[in-house]
């Protein structure tokens, strides 16, 4: 993956938009190192009430003081994470995306960060920080596909495991859409979003 490729991808787009009762923003965090791209994801604290133990990126709920779905994005990054707002630059939004409860739809925000951050974990919401390589990621033969049935609809579910930590759901999806906008696509077909 190519940052300036993704960055004018993202200037080019017009993500697609979705209406739920719920609304929340993930931060996807792309760190640039000297050896190359990054990931940045967390494994959820197992004593939350929902997706305990899951991997997921960082983010929540919309709160009545956010201003935009990127503040709510990079807040949740802070509060989670302690990833400070400064280092983020924030390089485009991709299509937002139901959960399966189909009560909440999700804005992906992607973020590029120069160098890893310092980085500690808020122990309520966060059992564990970690990175994947974008350069494994975008190897197809690392993705697991799986077929699930919901509501007489028929859809793949992709996983990706690293380092003890399965990635899926979606978060997968997230991050196979973002792979998608290579010059070359992404490692998997990706079908639309479940839902309207």
């Amino acid at each position: 993956m190519e940052i300036d490729v993704l960055r004018h991808a993202l200037s080019e787009r017009t993500p697609q938009r979705r209406t739920r009762p719920k609304v929340a923003a993930v931060l996807v965090p792309i760190i640039q190192s000297s050896d190359g791209l990054h990931l940045l994801l967390t494994r959820r604290a197992d004593t939350l009430s929902s997706h305990r133990g899951e991997v997921a990126f960082p983010g929540g709920g919309v709160e009545p003081a956010d201003q935009s779905l990127v503040e709510t994005a990079l807040r949740e990054a802070t509060e989670e994470v302690a990833l400070p707002s400064e280092r983020v630059e924030v390089l485009g939004q991709l299509d937002d995306f139901p959960t399966l409860g189909d009560r909440t739809i999700v804005t992906p925000i992607v973020g590029l960060i120069n160098g890893f951050p310092e980085l500690h974990p808020e122990p309520a919401e966060v059992a564990r920080i970690f990175t994947i390589p974008i350069a494994e990621l975008e190897k197809s033969d690392g993705w697991t596909i799986r077929s699930y049935s919901q509501r007489g609809h028929d859809f793949p579910v992709f996983y990706f495991d690293w380092d003890g930590e399965t990635l899926w759901g979606l978060s997968a999806y997230i991050t196979l859409q973002l792979l998608s906008l290579n010059e070359g696509g992404g490692p998997c077909e990706l079908p639309p979003p479940y839902g309207p």
